[in-house]
């Protein structure tokens, strides 16, 4: 390149630890290299480097089972279910509500080139993952009597697919126009053995998405954090988009949120032998935690820890919004993966071993902060059919049959001879004839 950098750019890389960077701006025509300093200049460097420099959590904590409300209680309490769920509706109608879906990643481990969201699980093409799930948010809106806002948080790969999405299908979906609204995650850049950033392209680093517990910064950055708090929300649940069962606006856990006037409320199953699971967890002073299998030491959990998380919570806004003006941060998780990067000859190299370390946070990361932690037990075979692999365990045809067999239950709850194929439809049902 003919044009300098300025010399406060390249103390500023250098100060961080990127010198590196510096060096390769200068192979690179100016163009060029002037935006990939501005977005080298952009990252949060300080923040990466105490993240990548912290110890490891360490040996896990002694732990305990959580407070669980279970199924055996909601069963055997007369009046329980419907007076929490009376409990949750009120709040839902008094607009006091909102529900964010975690929706950032792309479906590539199911084959599938573009938005996990627009997976389309079937049985008609209609049924994508984003059709399911924003038919029981419309659903539920149209309960309340006024719409409940969903906000769908996106990445850099999956924003413009999913905006357009949503614009297709909403008002299929009984979705109203304004009704969405779309947050985005930050990338962030892989990071060598020695902290350095990974560059993956001439004038190009290696970025990834900050996990889904970058929506909790992405919240406070947009101002939509301060935003629900001023409108008197009181409750922001999070749910994950592959989970066609996911029921985020349950008036029976928001409920069960009032009545135990909880900071956080999350939804467990009980765990399967061998479930590779987040587990719920209380420590000897008291915090609840989710507690990741890949923790325990070669993944053997305790027998004693039976709740694992389907990844579906209930956090206080106010709580929220008080812990991070008061400067909290999620901590980042180490990941170290194969990155592909720029060798020396230009050359773009796809390693066939892990190389290089992605950052990511995890939203259940916050519930120790909580005072009050409430867990749900619900029913695995109506609330649980996750989407996570191509095949066997945890995909498609699994969740097929399990949401086929629940729709089924709602036919004939409802008296009515149910279709074939069977698909989960909340507007199918609300349009049928009566029986």
């Amino acid at each position: 390149m003919t044009k300098p950098l300025d010399p406060e750019v390249v103390r500023r890389l250098e100060t961080c630890g990127q010198a590196h960077l510096v060096e390769h701006a200068r192979t690179l025509a100016p163009d060029v290299a002037e935006s990939f300093v501005r977005k080298a200049l952009e990252q949060p460097w300080d923040e990466l480097r105490k993240a990548f420099s912290a110890p490891d959590r360490g040996t896990t904590p002694v732990l305990r089972p959580p407070r669980v409300l279970t199924l055996r209680r909601q069963d055997s309490e007369g009046g329980l279910r419907g007076r929490l769920a009376k409990l949750g509706e009120g709040l839902i109608a008094g607009g006091r509500v909102a529900t964010l879906l975690l929706a950032g990643g792309q479906g590539s481990r199911l084959g599938f080139d573009g938005p996990k969201g627009e997976y389309v699980l079937g049985p008609g093409e209609d049924r994508s993952l984003y059709a399911i799930q924003a038919e029981r948010v419309g659903a539920a809106s149209r309960r309340a009597g006024h719409p409940v806002e969903l906000i769908v948080l996106v990445s850099e790969g999956t924003e413009a697919a999913t905006r357009a999405a949503f614009e297709r299908g909403q008002a299929a979906w009984g979705l109203d126009g304004g009704q969405v609204r779309f947050l985005c995650q930050r990338r962030l850049p892989a990071l060598d053995a020695e902290g350095r950033a990974v560059i993956g392209k001439p004038g190009r680093l290696a970025m990834a998405p900050d996990g889904h517990g970058g929506a909790l910064g992405a919240l406070v950055r947009s101002g939509l954090l301060d935003e629900l708090a001023d409108r008197g929300v009181d409750v922001l649940t999070t749910y994950q988009v592959d989970n066609p069962l996911a029921l985020p606006l349950d008036p029976v856990m928001l409920g069960w949120m009032v009545e135990r006037r909880a900071q956080v409320v999350g939804k467990a199953v009980k765990r399967l032998p061998d479930e590779k699971v987040g587990l719920y967890a209380r420590t000897v002073q008291g915090s609840h935690l989710i507690v990741e299998y890949s923790e325990f030491p070669g993944g053997r959990m305790p027998e004693e820890l039976t709740m694992g998380s389907i990844a579906l919570h209930g956090f206080g806004v106010q709580w929220l919004k008080r812990l991070f003006d008061g400067g909290y941060a999620l901590p980042y998780h180490r990941a170290f993966k194969k990155v592909p990067y720029l060798a020396e000859d230009g050359r773009t190299i796809r390693p066939e071993a892990p190389n290089a370390y992605k950052l990511e946070q995890f939203i259940f990361d916050v519930i120790p902060e909580a005072e009050r932690v409430e867990v749900h037990e619900v029913a695995r075979e109506r609330e649980f059919a996750p989407v996570k692999n191509a095949e066997g365990v945890d995909s498609p045809e699994t969740a097929r049959a399990l949401v086929a067999a629940e729709a089924r239950r709602w036919y004939e709850a409802a008296g009515r001879e149910p279709p074939d194929p069977v698909a989960l439809s909340p507007l199918d049902m609300e349009r049928a004839p009566p029986a």
